[in-house]
């Protein structure tokens, strides 16, 4: 019994001497050399960079295509994200701007169904005729489309709402397919 005891206390004082040794300044890192001094986070690598065909408005009311070289991420909305950024800053030719006001990207979210949802400041004054509202939903509903083919329809959302029409020709309480008559052809 005395013997137990004994071994028991040798045990635990062996313990201490190891638990007072490895909390002590530089105990255990000395010995196995280990650095303290902590390594810096990774740079994020940047995405890589596709050529996307975007389509902007021309005087004869039909969607021309222009391709662009962007960095295009991975993930299905910073796509759509960096697709719409693209378009809404403006043709490289002579062709017209996406928006016919200077419009914001607000947002862009993917819902359950594969459709994206695009929001974009609304316009300061109400935009009058059906040439301003196609070019400017069709730009962008079939710019995404045609560069996202994952993707099933894409509904425009203005300041955070949805509306039922801009210029009351067409219908954008919904997501909206491609639509490919309002390109035009080479």
């Amino acid at each position: 019994m005395i013997r137990r005891v004994f071994l028991i206390a040798a045990v635990l004082v062996a313990l201490a001497a190891l638990a007072f040794w490895a909390l002590k300044p530089g105990g255990f890192h000395r010995q196995t050399g280990v650095s303290l001094t902590p390594t810096p986070a990774p740079t994020p690598t940047p995405a890589p960079e596709a050529r996307i065909m975007l389509l902007f408005p021309g005087t004869d009311g039909m969607l021309h295509p222009e391709l662009h070289t962007v960095p295009l991420p991975a993930e299905l909305n910073q796509r759509v994200r960096a697709i719409v950024s693209q378009l809404l800053a403006g043709p490289a030719t002579q062709l017209l701007p996406a928006a016919p006001y200077p419009a914001q990207l607000l947002g862009v979210f993917i819902d359950g169904r594969n459709n994206a949802y695009v929001d974009l400041s609304g316009p300061p004054e109400p935009l009058t005729g059906s040439f301003s509202e196609l070019m400017l939903t069709y730009s962008i509903v079939d710019s995404v489309l045609l560069n996202c083919q994952e993707l099933n329809g894409v509904q425009l959302l203005f300041d955070d709402h949805e509306v039922q029409t801009l210029t009351g020709h067409l219908d954008l309480s919904r997501p909206l397919p491609l639509n490919k008559s309002f390109i035009a052809t080479p």
